[in-house]
Parts: C-alpha cells; sequence; structure tokens
C-alpha cells in the first residue's frame, strides 16, 4: 500500500479542513547539569516531550466563510477533542493558541495555523488513603521523640538533691493515671511506692518501661470496643491529661524537674495510646446481615444484628477536643516533640473526618408526652433494642420514662 493510501483527510470536533504541513517536537525532555570545575554534565531525563501539534491548514471554496466559521467554533470551545491528522491518525488534542489570516489575492481561502496539545484521560489514585494506618504510624514517631526528651530531662536532674518524701504524693498521682489507663504499663511498674522510689533511684527506668510496653504497638492497651466506647475512653484520657497538666510541683529544683519530666513523660504516653485507639476506628461501616432462625422452626422469622454506626457529630466533636488538647500540649515542648505532635494532631484529623463522613448525623426529635424508650426506639428505628442509645444520648433518668420535649435521636 503506498503512503499515498495511507493519508487521511484532516478534521477536528469532525470539521474538515486540509493540512500543508505539520510539526511536533519528539524525544525526551532533559535538563542538563553543569558542574563549577568539571568537564563533565549530567543529562538527566525528565519523560518524553509533551507532544505539541502545529499544522499548517487551510479551507477553500465558494462555502470557505462557512466552513471558517465551523472550525473557528470547534478550536474555541473548551475541553480536548478528536483531530484526524493526515498521517497520524485519530489523536485525543486539546486546542491551543492559533492564527487566522485573510489575503485579498487568495480570495475563497482563508489559511490557519494550528496548535494543538495532547490530551490524557485524568487519573486517579486506586484508591484512598488510608488514614488508620497513617494515624497508628504516627504514634511512632510521637513515642521516640518522647522518650528523648525525657532522657534528656533527667540527665540535667542533680539526683543528690532527691528524696522520696518529697515527690511521694506527686508520683502516687501519676502511678494512679497510668494505672488507671495504661493498666500494662502500670503493672510493670509495680505499685505506687515503687514506682517512687525507682523514680528517684534510677529515673531512666520509668523511660524504659514506657518504652518496653508502648512499643508493643495497639495490642498493648484496650482492644477497640466500638465508636460510643471510644468516644468516651477518648475523652477520658483527655481529662486526665490535663489533671497531669495541673499536677501541683513539689518543693526543690531536682523534684520539679523530675515530677515535670515522668508527667510530660506519663501524658505522651496517654497520647501515644489514644492516638492507636483512634486509629482502630474503621471507616467502613458494616452492613446488619440478616439472619435467619432455624428451619425447623415453625415459622421462620429474619431479623437484623444490631451494628454499630459512627455518629458524624460525635466524630467531628472528638476531632477538634483532640486538635484542642493537643495544641495545649504543644506550647512548651522541643521543636522535635511538637512537630511529632503535630503530625499525629492532623492524621487524628484526618481519619475522624473520614469517619464522620461514613457516620450518620443527629436530630432532634419533639415528644408531645412522656414515652418509654423501647417504644420511641420501635417507632423510630423500627428496633427496639436501640432504646440504651436513646438512653444513653439523652441522659435520661428512667428508661421507662422519656420526658416530652426535644429529645436527640440519630437520622437513621
Amino acid at each position: 500500500m503506498s503512503w499515498r493510501d495511507q493519508l487521511r483527510p484532516a478534521s477536528f470536533r469532525g470539521v474538515a479542513f486540509d493540512v500543508e504541513a505539520d510539526r511536533a517536537p519528539v524525544g525526551r525532555r532533559v535538563v542538563v547539569h553543569t558542574y563549577p570545575q568539571r568537564d563533565k554534565t549530567y543529562p538527566e531525563d525528565m519523560g518524553r516531550c509533551t507532544r505539541e501539534y502545529r499544522m499548517t491548514g487551510y479551507v477553500i471554496g465558494p462555502d470557505c466563510f462557512e466552513r471558517r466559521d465551523a472550525l473557528l467554533t470547534a478550536l474555541e470551545t473548551a475541553g480536548a477533542g478528536e483531530l484526524i491528522h493526515p498521517w497520524l491518525g485519530t489523536l485525543s488534542v486539546q486546542p491551543g493558541e492559533c492564527e487566522m489570516a485573510h489575503e485579498r489575492r487568495e480570495g475563497g481561502m482563508v489559511r490557519f495555523a494550528l496548535t494543538f496539545h495532547e490530551a490524557h484521560a485524568p487519573s486517579y489514585p486506586n484508591g484512598a488513603a488510608n488514614t488508620a494506618h497513617q494515624t497508628a504510624d504516627s504514634s511512632t514517631g510521637l513515642l521516640d521523640t518522647a522518650l528523648d526528651r525525657y532522657q534528656q530531662a533527667v540527665d540535667t536532674i542533680d539526683r543528690t538533691q532527691l528524696a522520696v518524701d518529697r515527690i511521694q504524693a506527686q508520683g502516687e498521682v501519676i502511678y494512679g493515671t497510668l494505672a488507671r489507663y495504661a493498666g500494662p504499663l502500670a503493672d510493670r511498674l509495680g505499685g505506687p511506692q515503687d514506682f517512687t522510689n525507682r523514680l528517684v533511684s534510677d529515673p531512666s527506668a520509668f523511660g524504659h518501661a514506657v518504652g518496653a510496653v508502648m512499643g508493643r504497638g495497639t495490642d498493648a492497651f484496650d482492644p477497640f470496643d466500638g465508636y460510643a466506647g471510644t468516644n468516651s475512653r477518648v475523652h477520658d484520657r483527655l481529662d486526665a491529661l490535663a489533671a497531669l497538666n495541673a499536677l501541683h510541683r513539689p518543693s526543690g529544683r531536682a523534684a520539679q524537674q523530675l515530677i515535670a519530666a515522668a508527667a510530660a513523660l506519663a501524658q505522651d504516653a496517654l497520647w501515644v495510646d489514644t492516638t492507636r485507639m483512634i486509629a482502630q476506628l474503621p471507616v467502613q461501616v458494616p452492613v446488619r446481615i440478616p439472619v435467619t432462625s432455624s428451619a425447623l422452626d415453625v415459622q421462620a422469622v429474619t431479623r437484623a444484628e444490631p451494628v454499630e454506626v459512627p455518629v458524624t457529630d460525635d466524630a467531628l466533636a472528638l476531632s477538634q477536643a483532640v486538635s484542642d488538647a493537643i495544641w495545649a500540649q504543644g506550647l512548651e515542648v522541643p521543636r522535635a516533640h511538637f512537630q511529632a505532635l503535630t503530625a499525629v494532631r492532623i492524621r487524628i484529623t484526618r481519619h475522624l473526618a473520614a469517619v464522620a463522613r461514613e457516620g450518620v448525623g443527629l436530630v432532634f426529635a419533639q415528644l408531645p408526652e412522656p414515652l418509654p424508650a423501647l417504644v420511641l426506639a420501635y417507632a423510630r428505628y423500627g428496633d427496639a433494642t436501640r432504646a440504651d442509645e436513646i438512653v444513653m444520648r439523652n441522659r435520661v433518668i428512667h428508661p421507662g420514662f422519656v420526658p416530652p420535649g426535644e429529645v436527640q435521636v440519630l437520622a437513621r
């Protein structure tokens, strides 16, 4: 087959025109790096050249003005279009800046200098970012900087001026907080008296214990117990963090330095645990799976196993509370630790935003008269087992008597 037989009539968006010549850059994009006092250069390959098709074309004939106007409309329409290139075939291109020319001596002809840029379909990542994994990973950096900060602090303490009786009360508060919210860590530290004695005799031992226990990852402390349970536990830990901030400082410079360092490390341990706890909140909500009773029953009954779903308002409120607490925590910390806290704050905010997007909102229902929670749950959701949800959210004193007025319930 001759090359002439392979030529195709040129057109753009279905509007035909004739082509005299074309040109396009080809090859690779290269940046040449030069160095002083060196004879050799380094050409860095930046990828394939972007194809820019430049064509010299025209429309001719008694209807040249009509064909010109049709081609102008095609060239000035936004977005990519289909170009039939005489030599290259069908291309998806974006029209660029073109030129149009008329000459009196070329009556019946309109010339064009056309420029087309190759267009590609937009590509997107295969999936959304795993915010839970990113949140859990950020806790590792926080733990590392926390241990470094603690060790640097205790290395500057004059241990000859320490006495157990000076820090006994504060040591018991720190140990009690860890015993309540970080049981495995408290178990490794012994009792409150042992913890205080070790803190005076070997302050580094506390850092080693935190590193050993917290280094076990998400299995170190409590397992995931649902959205509502996690929300409650995180708020409890935020209260404990605030209480440690307000811890009374003992007399004596060395004792003050030691208690400040120990309280800060206890807070960081709780932050690491809280971060991993939030990371366990699933973004994808499981569906309610119908469960059919045994075939031996006279009448099969289909029911849905209750599945907890996140509440959008709760997730957003938790995100704001955690963010505010981290900001308060980071006011007087070294730069490296502040950066680790900031990374944790950003990851937690993103993960809770993803959880909130999958959740259900809160709405307000008006009760004209008192109702039992069971009746309200069945009327609202068709599921009387969700009565406890209404009781807890509205702090109802007695489940058999939901008072009239405005009641918070989930949208579905």
